[in-house]
């Protein structure tokens, strides 16, 4: 009987304990809960390309995507609030050496809060002319097999000394607002020289999306570039059609042009094939028009395991000269007026 009721007394005691700790805990503030991922993509491809009576094989690095390694990360603040932070870097698989000339996270490094009223960062990141040209350029938009890549300058589409504003979807809408800071100290025309402000729209409603993006950047006191890109997409039961134009303008008149993609997704297998035609229109440039023609067909093997093999013919005016490019990889060298084709085939690999 004495031992049953000190044990009694002792069970008791414990509750007491649970009890007093658990109102304490109550009582204090919520630990924030933090987490890191660590992902990545490596993407390589054999190339044998040709222009005019020259030729060459190639191991490239990046044909539908840049290859990487990042760190993703957020802490949740409570109240709906995040920080929120993405490094990553670049790496060119066919040789070991990092990307984006050798720029340590110089695909994107940046940091911010994310909220219920939206998102704002700050560092190395994207404009909203690269989210309008990747949605809707299909297969990739700046990858190999897409018009787009070969005739878009891609210099103001990541960019150092930005902020970026991404708002929530209201009713399938979403907008962006992204502002680069110069910070020019030597060149003529003051502090403005270099700043980029850009914006877009994005509506998707089911399977229709369509979405506009508009983005300057100043070069020199007396020139500004201003670069315009519009989309839209269908997904029918058999296949996916997307369309872009895009629009070059700038006061000096020296880069303006037009460009026009028309794609096609069709699934075959466990995979799709990418049909891709383009159009490029110089308006400053005389016989400066090009037309690209590509086919490339991604065969997945796993969720994180692709090969893909694709062709693609370029024919430039007298006055152009596009190669055929992957994403990071870059085109095989062509003289103005030369007609470049390409065979790849390549495997990719995200975990």
């Amino acid at each position: 009987m004495n031992g049953f009721k000190q044990t009694n007394v002792g069970m008791s005691a414990n509750r007491l304990a649970l009890a007093v700790l658990a109102a304490l805990a109550a009582g204090a503030p919520a630990r924030a809960q933090s987490n890191v991922t660590v992902f990545g993509i490596l993407d390589t491809y054999v190339d044998a390309s040709h222009a005019g009576d020259r030729g060459a094989v190639r191991v490239q690095s990046g044909a539908i995507s840049g290859s990487r390694l990042g760190f993703r990360g957020s802490e949740d603040l409570g109240d709906g609030l995040k920080a929120i932070f993405l490094l990553e870097a670049g790496i060119n698989v066919d040789d070991g050496t990092s990307g984006q000339g050798g720029v340590l996270f110089g695909r994107q490094s940046w940091v911010g809060v994310s909220t219920r009223a939206g998102d704002l960062t700050v560092g190395r990141q994207y404009s909203p002319n690269f989210f309008t040209i990747i949605t809707y350029g299909l297969g990739g938009g700046m990858a190999w097999g897409n018009a787009s890549n070969y005739f878009t300058d891609n210099s103001p589409l990541r960019v150092n000394n930005s902020i970026s504003y991404v708002s929530p979807s209201f009713g399938g809408l979403k907008g962006r607002v992204f502002y680069v800071l110069g910070e020019n100290t030597t060149l003529p025309g003051g502090s403005h020289v270099g700043n980029i402000h850009s914006a877009s729209l994005q509506y998707d409603a089911g399977r229709f999306s369509a979405g506009a993006s508009y983005e300057e950047r100043r070069t020199t006191q007396a020139n500004t570039d201003r670069f315009y890109a519009a989309g839209a997409s269908y997904r029918f039961d058999a296949v996916k059609l997307g369309v872009l134009a895009q629009a070059r303008r700038d006061d000096a008149d020296v880069a303006a042009s037009n460009a026009l993609e028309v794609g096609a997704l069709v699934p075959i297998g466990p995979g799709a094939l990418l049909i891709d035609a383009g159009w490029y229109r110089a308006r400053s440039v005389v016989n400066g028009n090009a037309a690209a023609y590509s086919l490339r067909y991604d065969y997945n093997l796993s969720k994180r395991t692709m090969v893909y093999a694709g062709a693609a013919h370029i024919r430039n005016d007298a006055g152009a000269q596009f190669g055929i490019n992957g994403n990071t990889g870059p085109a095989f060298a062509v003289a103005r007026g030369e007609d470049p084709r390409a065979l790849i085939v390549g495997v990719r690999h995200a975990f």
